[in-house]
């Protein structure tokens, strides 16, 4: 049988320091050998093991090197998570849940995507206001890609000493991209800040370099991501390095009301339907981690004070609406008729006197 398109396109990867996309090539032509060539396949098999043995000793000194330190405070420049743990009950809306799912199929198909010339997914990009759930989400995937999770520690990484930070960074990324994990730079834009910016010193501005040719040549079997707050810091090339950029949005209304249905499944019946839909309507606006909190608060004084979670949400309510402004109540009047109130009950509920309410509606 003859291989010759599979050696070229080894050795093509083995030219572009694939190493892990060659060895994956590899392993399937000495599969197809131990089942075609019988005098090779004692051999093939050989091989196999050898690679299947360097991989899990590349996973077990990972888990026994130490993480990296800044040399004059002597921190850890990285948080190592073996085995993420996940919330549950984490929703994102389904833009965001398609990318993330896009990313774990694209893993699935490794070899596939190879042997046409592609790579999965290996870097991305996560942009949106905090809370809205990009942390949970790399360790959602670190979690079911069944990898280790490093996470940048960017107090320790910052150094007021010059070209101490640049070295910081060189050494995390050397470090994570020996080992298959996924790395979390949270806080991207701290690092990777404009080049023209007149406010930075040359070595920040180098190292934005450094972390394009970082995120280009990134190992297939590892999984970079960035995380930012603020998106319009970063310098304009880096957009285009990242393999997916995902956006965060907060949480629409039904997205919401799905979260606390969650949160709240032991504690409410669907009877309580509605009052959920009014409390959705005061945590409009809101990250998923911050209604999380606030639920959470709600669960937590229920049962220390061994009280019905229904009267304790029942006055979060109360207190929320009259804390509003006038417009606001005509506001969320409008949104309780829209979800199926009665003018008098949606007037009843805000305070808004139907008069003036329907005034205002004209």
């Amino acid at each position: 049988m003859v291989y010759e398109k599979e050696f070229i396109h080894i050795a093509r990867l083995l030219s572009q320091r694939k190493y892990d996309d060659a060895a994956l090539i590899s392993k399937k032509i000495l599969s197809k050998i131990i089942k075609e060539r019988s005098e090779f396949a004692s051999e093939a098999k050989s091989i196999i093991n050898l690679m299947n043995e360097a991989y899990l000793l590349r996973a077990k000194n990972f888990e026994e090197a130490p993480v990296p330190v800044d040399l004059d405070s002597r921190l850890e420049l990285l948080r190592k998570e073996l085995k993420p743990s996940i919330n549950e009950n984490i929703i994102w809306p389904q833009n965001v849940q398609n990318e993330l799912n896009s990313t774990i199929n694209e893993r699935e198909k490794s070899l596939e995507l190879i042997e046409n010339g592609l790579s999965p997914t290996k870097s991305l990009l996560f942009t949106g206001l905090p809370g809205v759930g990009k942390t949970m989400a790399a360790k959602w995937l670190a979690h079911k890609l069944n990898r280790p999770l490093l996470t940048l520690d960017l107090s320790a990484v910052m150094s007021s000493y010059l070209g101490r930070t640049g070295n910081n960074i060189r050494v995390v990324l050397d470090y994570a991209r020996n080992f298959p994990c996924v790395l979390l730079l949270d806080e991207f834009d701290a690092i990777a800040k404009r080049r023209d910016d007149s406010g930075e010193i040359g070595e920040l501005k180098r190292l934005v370099t450094v972390l394009l040719q970082e995120i280009d040549s990134w190992p297939t079997d590892g999984l970079l991501i960035s995380a930012t707050n603020h998106p319009e810091l970063l310098d304009p090339a880096v957009w285009r390095r990242f393999d997916r950029v995902i956006d965060f949005p907060c949480p629409n209304q039904l997205e919401i009301i799905q979260l606390i249905t969650k949160l709240l499944d032991k504690e409410l019946s669907s009877e309580n339907e509605k009052l959920i839909d009014l409390l959705a309507i005061c945590y409009d606006g809101k990250s998923f981690s911050e209604v999380t909190r606030l639920i959470n608060i709600l669960r937590k004084n229920a049962l220390i004070n061994k009280c019905n979670i229904q009267d304790l949400i029942a006055k979060e309510i109360e207190q929320t609406i009259s804390g509003l402004s006038r417009e606001e109540r005509i506001f969320v009047t409008y949104k309780l008729i829209d979800m199926g109130y009665s003018e008098r009950k949606a007037c009843e509920i805000t305070g808004v006197v139907r008069g003036t309410f329907r005034n205002q509606k004209k």
